[in-house]
């Protein structure tokens, strides 16, 4: 039988209750033995053996092998500091940090220990844009290729912290949700972008231009001035006469240049029912979803409950994070460097709109 790797969290709010902490507990090869939070409440409903409020006691465990931050952003840089004392893998949860400045010091200070930083985009772990980079890499790796991505939202339904600290307090969509399109971008195309483009309102709802190498271009569509009647996030990939496209984590389909057509589906969740069907099927669950919540849910914030769950790749971002700490890998899949991109690029985006131009870019040579 397999040794199980432990693992411990530090930084327990909604988002991590609700993903990594049931993906740890659900994955066999994990013992998830210890929890810390400023605040513990609810934590012993886990049955972890160790809930605490000192996370250095976490990273002194010699038994734990590997740590998940899930912290907000501006409160990382003592956790990686903990990392690099006792030389404990860490997952950080993205962005990596807060602000271009800060996230130049934070290559500077972990730069020696950039294969045990994993920054935690899932999507390019979901069964659905994997398949979707090697039919990339098979079709369309000759000639001009245009990628769109739509992320979409729907900011009025947000939990009322969030919606604060987004929309008034203006900590812009671009860094928090944006910067997960930027990494999948690179990882399907194995590289940087030349340059970036914004337009639109800046802080939300925007429109995003990426020139890459290779003749490849990217368009964005980002906001939160949508409806979560309709799917949030879709992919269409046009290339060397070949259209890949993927619906909301549930359809794939690919037209080849070959004369191949290919549908594949993937499964998502509505409470504990799991559906495989085509994402119109999908879309009409959302719809009902949607406007079946509350005032009193929409005030308070919470109904994920009942919504459609599809899979972004969550749980096999744990299991690979598992394989780091375990050893069983020698190299994060997403590093410093490339968490740190993402956050460049973010910043820059924000800047091309603020100055109305594109903005050039040159990662490879900020981050030798």
């Amino acid at each position: 039988m397999q040794k199980k790797t432990k693992i411990g969290v530090v930084g327990c709010g909604g988002f991590c209750r609700g993903n990594h902490i049931p993906n740890l507990l659900n994955n066999p090869g994990v013992e998830l033995k210890s929890l810390c939070d400023l605040k513990t409440e609810g934590l012993e409903t886990f049955n972890v053996p160790v809930v605490t409020t000192d996370m250095e006691k976490l990273f002194a465990d010699p038994e734990l092998q590997g740590i998940v931050c899930a912290t907000k952003p501006d409160a990382r840089r003592e956790i990686m500091e903990l990392a690099l004392k006792y030389r404990k893998p860490l997952f950080v949860e993205k962005p990596l940090c807060w602000g271009e400045e800060q996230t130049m010091e934070t290559v500077e200070l972990m730069r020696d220990f950039n294969d045990f930083l994993f920054v935690g985009f899932n999507r390019q772990f979901s069964p659905l844009m994997t398949d979707a980079k090697k039919f990339y890499q098979h079709y369309c790796t000759t000639g001009n290729t245009t990628i769109v991505c739509r992320i979409v939202g729907e900011a009025i339904i947000w939990p009322p912290s969030h919606y604060n600290a987004v929309i008034n307090l203006k900590e812009s969509t671009i860094i928090h949700e944006v910067t997960h399109i930027f990494q999948l971008l690179n990882f399907f195309t194995g590289t940087f972008p030349l340059s970036v483009n914004t337009s639109g309102g800046g802080n939300v709802d925007n429109i995003i231009t990426l020139e890459y190498p290779n003749d490849v271009t990217a368009v964005i569509i980002a906001g939160d001035n949508g409806s979560v009647g309709f799917p949030k996030e879709y992919l269409e990939i046009n290339g060397n006469y070949t259209t890949i496209a993927g619906y909301n984590f549930t359809e794939l389909e690919v037209t080849g240049n070959d004369g191949r057509f290919e549908r594949r589906r993937y499964p998502y969740a509505v409470g504990k029912d799991t559906f495989t069907t085509s994402h119109a099927e999908m879309e009409e669950k959302l719809r009902a979803f949607r406007f079946s919540i509350t005032p009193e849910e929409r005030a308070y914030g919470y109904y994920y409950d009942r919504q459609v769950h599809v899979d972004k790749g969550h749980a096999q971002e744990m299991e690979e994070f598992r394989k780091l700490a375990a050893g069983e890998v020698k190299h994060s899949p997403i590093d410093l460097f490339a968490g740190a991109a993402a956050n460049i690029i973010a910043y820059r985006a924000l800047q091309s709109h603020t100055e109305g131009r594109r903005i050039s870019l040159d990662l490879k040579t900020l981050f030798r």
